[in-house]
């Protein structure tokens, strides 16, 4: 499938049709990864339950634990293994979300409701707290994997705490939004191609490839996921939008902005970011950064930035890994990526 083919999602319905392409060779994996992941929704206790059973609502297009399969029937079979660390990798990636929202104060997730709007915040961190703790139990099962996992969360909170703690800095260089990309997001897309690979007995370097793929492939995904949030429809994207502007994050959009505009023009650029900063930023002011971005030619450069990330991380994937059904996945999973309206 080419990238005309994997075109900006346009509905659910289409959505479903790409995904089900893209997971063709995995459907089997995939379904076992869904059963598997049923009976960790479940709890004895009715209130936890019924966040569990709030939270199944969230579920997307589960590209990481996609990731690990498909990184692992470019160089084997499929076991049990890999469906446990995929549904750790999901688990992971669910535990992020809620505490995510949570810290962008996001009301709607997947066009649902996040926890914290609905049970509260101390119920949206003890719910992402238990969700990791399941999800650190389930990878013990699998032979290294579960210091692999233990650390990649680390990276990711890291992470978290980096972006909260240049929250307003308006000076932020774009070397410390790459590394607070790589630990949020891109570690969990490197790590789940890693684990895919390893336990199907590829070798070092084909691993270290595959991991690389997965890391850059992240990037990219992060990078037109702070597009949107500044410039997509929330229809389309189904979450809250403008968050980044109203918590003070400066990402690629908004620093390749900053750093294009000189005098009372980026003068102008800076007040409006401490303004939305200051006081909760409004409908009005993302409309007004949106028409800033658009007038500097921003989004173009953006996703350009994006595409190089994607180029790179096939040239390290069909490098290392056979051509196969499955290793077109990928491809076109990573073309998909950046695929998104912004």
């Amino acid at each position: 499938m080419n990238s005309e083919g994997l075109a900006a999602e346009e509905s659910p319905i289409e959505r479903s049709k790409i995904l089900a392409h893209l997971y063709e060779p995995i459907a089997d994996d995939m379904e076992q990864l869904r059963e598997f992941l049923s009976v960790e929704f479940v709890s004895s206790e009715p209130y936890v339950h019924e966040l569990l059973d709030h939270l199944a609502q969230f579920r997307g297009k589960q590209i990481r634990p996609a990731c690990v399969f498909l990184a692992a029937r470019c160089f084997g079979e499929v076991t049990s293994d890999h469906v446990r660390c995929a549904a750790v990798v999901e688990l992971i990636h669910t535990a992020t979300l809620v505490h995510d929202d949570l810290l962008d104060q996001a009301d709607v997730r997947r066009r649902v409701e996040t926890i914290h709007q609905r049970y509260g915040d101390r119920a949206a961190i003890l719910l992402g707290d238990i969700i990791y703790a399941r999800g650190f139990v389930i990878s013990t099962a699998v032979e290294g994997a579960a210091s692999l996992l233990a650390e990649c969360t680390r990276e990711i909170c890291i992470g978290e705490i980096l972006q909260v703690g240049n929250a307003g800095n308006l000076e932020l260089t774009l070397q410390q939004y790459q590394e607070i990309i790589h630990r949020k997001t891109a570690i969990l897309y490197g790590l789940s191609c890693k684990l895919g690979s390893m336990l199907s007995g590829a070798t070092s370097e084909q691993v270290t490839a595959l991991e690389s793929f997965g890391n850059k492939m992240g990037e990219a995904f992060q990078i037109i996921d702070d597009s949107l949030d500044l410039v997509g429809d929330p229809e389309v994207v189904g979450k809250s939008l403008g968050t980044d502007l109203a918590n003070g994050k400066l990402t690629l959009p908004l620093l390749l902005l900053r750093d294009s505009l000189e005098g009372a023009e980026r003068e102008q650029l800076m007040q409006l970011l401490a303004d939305c900063y200051q006081s909760e930023a409004s409908e009005s002011s993302r409309v007004e950064m949106a028409t800033l971005l658009a007038n500097h030619g921003i989004m173009q450069r953006v996703r350009g930035r994006a595409k190089d990330a994607i180029e790179s991380a096939l040239s390290d994937l069909r490098g290392a890994a056979p051509e196969s059904p499955s290793r077109q996945r990928l491809e076109d999973l990573a073309e998909y990526i950046i695929q998104r309206e912004l």
